[in-house]
């Protein structure tokens, strides 16, 4: 199960600089920033000085988007993915992350709705989306569609009891994300009571207090949540089931609960650049548990990350095959404000003079966004509440274990769009390290303790065989 929760919080501000000023920070990337106008092919390119093309005349946005504009927008939704979870894993100081920048993407889709003038255009550009007023139509549409019975997203508005709110924000937020507006009473404990149950129910429990404290400025709050439940296509056995050790290093392991299936079809395959082995794990319902594992210990995110694609992780050439598979049970939750963040991707202006006249003619700043998220992994399934060559090993026996450090995606296949992202460094951080030496999982005899690598020479990659996939015929 995942549940993710985004919260984008609106203050009040005196002493804001008119609404039409220019952005402090101008709007072309910083020296030596990596700019955001480097944006996936065919989205449209951004003019010098970080100037988003003119817009085309304005257009009906009603209608689903075209299977061209849902693949446009997958691409940049990954493009986002990749850049705002490289940000975030460089500043955190856990061992495990998740978050979903679809939540996120759509929290800043539906500021979009009343921004104007260089904030639009900056939001745009995060985003990596072409100009046009259809970003957030289209958005909503694709989670709508996205499987029917697994996937769910609510939303909901709280604002300051007489606030001038436009009416057009309210009519747009309501038809386009169904969040309905909700007026704040002014008392905090009574507000945060309030915000809090409705969080706990839309979460079934699982989130039963969502904020702590509500700043006393605070005007209006944006809410958005995804729940998504992912039953395997094959379930582990539970009896199989069994304790077994995760590698957090060349020296040390933790005790995990590690799932094991002798003969799991499993389509995975290996990248040489970078290195890593790519592992999809199927569910009922055209989503997949996508897993990346380093050959090597010394890795961050954002090497891992760079130049990957949908294209790069989704390799239909390479057909599932029998594997032995072992997989660590996880639970893991992780809330964070994002603020910092989204000011690195590109984002200042919101917390310092932003154009949200589309939303009320009084000066706002955004003074808060909060994430929330949490992941179950078990034998049933996941339940959660937010130019590379390619080769296969020729192995008798083929196996696949994730029993160290890894990163993985919740995917939507047909359309390659990110729902999760996420990463494990030690699924048991509360358990004592233990030497490598005494392990005894049988998950880990895969682990060679005279490699250096965990992939050593004798899993040289070459191309696959007739007799691994009868079905195809040998590479020439």
């Amino acid at each position: 199960m995942a549940l993710l929760w985004g919260l984008l919080l609106l203050s009040s501000c005196s002493v804001c600089p008119p609404s039409d000023a220019p952005s402090p920070l101008g709007l072309g990337p910083e020296p030596g920033a990596d700019p955001l106008t480097s944006l996936p092919p065919d989205l449209p390119p951004q003019e010098p000085g970080g100037r988003t093309a003119p817009k085309s005349p304005a257009r009906d946005c009603s209608g689903d988007p075209t299977p061209q504009q849902t693949r446009r927008l997958a691409r940049a939704m990954t493009a986002f993915t990749a850049k705002l979870f490289s940000l975030v894993a460089e500043t955190s100081t856990s061992p495990n992350l998740i978050l979903s920048p679809l939540s996120v993407a759509l929290a800043l889709s539906h500021l979009a709705l009343g921004a104007q003038n260089h904030t639009l255009q900056r939001l745009h550009q995060v985003l990596y989306a072409g100009p046009g007023p259809c970003l957030p139509h289209q958005l909503s549409r694709l989670c709508q569609g996205l499987g029917p019975g697994a996937f769910r997203l609510a939303a909901r508005m709280y604002l300051q009891k007489g606030f001038p709110i436009k009416e057009e924000f309210l009519e747009q937020s309501e038809r386009i994300f169904g969040a309905k507006p909700v007026s704040l009473t002014g008392k905090q404990e009574d507000d945060l009571a309030n915000i809090n149950q409705w969080v706990k129910e839309a979460t079934e429990g699982k989130i039963p207090e969502f904020l702590s404290q509500l700043p006393g400025d605070t005007v209006l709050l944006l809410l958005n949540a995804i729940h998504f439940q992912g039953f395997w296509r094959n379930k582990f056995d539970p009896s199989l089931t069994k304790r077994g050790f995760f590698h957090l290093d060349e020296q040390f392991t933790v005790p995990v609960e590690m799932m094991h299936a002798p003969k799991y079809p499993l389509h995975w395959f290996s990248l040489e650049q970078p290195e890593i082995q790519v592992a999809h794990f199927p569910f009922k319902n055209n989503m997949s548990f996508v897993v990346l594992i380093p050959t090597h210990f010394d890795w961050n995110v954002s090497q891992v990350l760079a130049n990957l694609s949908w294209d790069t992780l989704h390799q239909p050439s390479v057909w599932e095959r029998p594997t032995k598979v072992w997989l660590p049970k996880l639970y893991l939750k992780h809330q964070m404000d994002l603020v910092a963040t989204l000011s690195q991707l590109g984002l200042q202006d919101l917390f310092q003079a932003p154009d949200l006249r589309g939303i009320s003619d009084q000066s706002l700043v955004v003074s808060s966004v909060q994430h929330q998220s949490t992941l179950e992994l078990g034998e049933v399934g996941v339940e959660a509440a937010a130019a590379t060559s390619i080769a296969m090993s020729r192995m008798s026996v083929s196996s696949f274990s994730v029993n160290r450090p890894f990163l993985f995606f919740i995917f939507e296949d047909t359309m390659g769009l990110p729902l999760f992202v996420g990463s494990v460094k030690n699924p048991n951080p509360s358990a004592p390290r233990e030497p490598r030496e005494q392990q005894d999982s049988p998950a880990s005899k895969d682990f060679r303790p005279d490699r250096d690598k965990f992939f050593g020479p004798d899993l040289k990659l070459v191309p696959r065989f007739e007799e691994d996939y009868p079905q195809l015929h040998s590479p020439k």
